[in-house]
């Protein structure tokens, strides 16, 4: 008589695990690649401005390249050689990417037409990267006759006042401005996102300005997007954030610098040199660790220049395959 040990296994039971096995390996196969390994369980997305000047070239052959690295989402900022949202929208169509969140000129005077163009694209978030720039102060219209190098001095000019260092007062009047924002926002179907760079910590009320900026606006009608690199430059952590204020904040920017000087900043004299993701200083593995499971939407790769390592493509491709790896 045969004898079966308690660990012996037949033949028909071996074959019958190992199917299963087979069976789950099939299943996993068949899942979305970004399903398998990505941060938090998010599709990897990418903000458009990293590969800007692709883009201003020929926005069809770049969004066909972004989408062949894999990412699944975009973040726009402006809409390069395309000429309307809705002709870069179709390009984003044809490539199978989606488009939740676009940077947008929301300019208090002219909200509209910056809410049809989130529409156009599909967006559920209008998202405003400096609102001290196009909310407290608007920027002023430019001259469609400027010369090349007049336009790109006024931008100069536009962008330091943008990103100028914000007062009390400053704090005081974006907040209220925000969320005349949201609810413009709120009543064209959409939802209002702000994002940070290094001047929304200066000190406000004894606390760094951004703790002002989430208490001081409605919950209902203001959400935030993080830049990670640009807070962990202005000496914070995105998951202390994340986690004083459930449910404020909704996106990440995910960022990384090369080593930088105490006191660099986004619009100081010294700003900090951008590098590819997980090449940099900013720990990326502590800030997943401390954000999972805390309401994060969407995430979206954005690189600073210069590009002198790589070209702007292929650190879009650094960059995803990083993070694709660190879950």
């Amino acid at each position: 008589m045969n004898r079966v040990t308690r660990n012996s296994v037949t033949r028909r039971q071996f074959l019958s695990r190992t199917g299963t096995v087979a069976a789950l390996l099939a299943g996993s196969a068949a899942l979305p690649k970004w399903a398998l390994a990505d941060p938090l369980g998010l599709p990897i997305g990418i903000q458009l401005y990293v590969v800007g000047a692709d883009m201003q070239k020929d926005a069809a052959a770049t969004v066909k390249q972004i989408a062949a690295i894999g990412y699944k989402e975009v973040e726009t900022a402006g809409f390069g050689s395309a000429k309307t949202a809705a002709e870069l929208r179709k390009m984003l169509d044809d490539n199978g990417l989606k488009c939740p969140s676009a940077h947008l000129p929301l300019k208090l005077t002219d909200l509209n037409a910056s809410f049809d163009d989130a529409h156009a694209l599909g967006c559920t978030y209008a998202t405003s990267s400096v609102p001290q720039g196009w909310l407290a102060a608007p920027a002023p219209a430019m001259d469609p006759n400027m010369s090349a190098d007049d336009r790109k001095a006024a931008m100069a000019k536009m962008r330091e006042g943008m990103l100028a260092p914000l007062t009390p007062e400053k704090f005081k009047a974006l907040a209220e401005d925000m969320n005349k924002v949201g609810a413009a926002a709120k009543a064209a179907g959409l939802k209002f996102a702000a994002h940070n760079h290094t001047m929304e910590f200066a000190t406000m009320e004894g606390k760094p300005g951004y703790d002002y900026l989430i208490s001081h606006t409605d919950k209902d009608l203001v959400t935030f997007e993080i830049d990670c690199g640009w807070m962990t430059v202005a000496g914070y952590k995105p998951a202390d954030f994340v986690a004083r204020y459930p449910g404020r904040i909704k996106m990440l920017h995910i960022k990384d610098f090369l080593p930088y000087p105490k006191g660099a900043s986004t619009s100081g004299p010294v700003r900090p040199e951008g590098s590819e993701i997980g090449q940099g200083v900013v720990n990326y593995k502590e800030i997943f660790a401390g954000v999972k499971g805390k309401g994060i939407q969407h995430i979206f790769v954005e690189q600073e220049g210069p590009y002198s390592r790589m070209p702007a493509i292929q650190a879009a491709k650094v960059d995803y395959d990083y993070l694709h790896g660190i879950s």
